[in-house]
């Protein structure tokens, strides 16, 4: 259990939004295994992000699924790419990511709170 809580005026600054996968390419420069995505967030437009998916996932599988991203963190370098965004996973133990993804397909660009 943590204890270094956020207050809610913290937790609202955090923009997490809702994407579509619209491409997916093979990331061979990252340090670890890792796919580029292009991300449709709807009126929010198109962003680019690395995702370390390999373990659970195929490239092909991966286009037109919906996830949930932080859309307002600044640029980051990652190798030889400029990641946009950040999709959001479940970590395990042995650094296997499962994606968090709606219930139900949404429109994308909504906000998840």
């Amino acid at each position: 259990m943590t204890t270094d809580y956020l207050t809610w005026t913290d937790f609202e600054k955090v923009e997490i939004r809702t994407a579509t996968v619209i491409a997916v390419e093979a990331f061979p420069q990252a340090r670890k295994p890792a796919f580029k995505l292009t991300l449709d967030f709807g009126d929010l437009g198109v962003k680019r992000t690395s995702a370390q998916l390999t373990k659970l996932y195929q490239a092909d599988e991966l286009v037109g699924k919906q996830v949930v991203a932080v859309v307002n963190f600044p640029p980051k370098q990652i190798a030889t790419f400029m990641s946009e965004c950040l999709v959001l996973g479940a970590i395990a133990d042995d650094g296997t990511v499962t994606l968090l993804q709606t219930e139900r397909p949404t429109k994308n660009g909504l906000r998840i709170a």
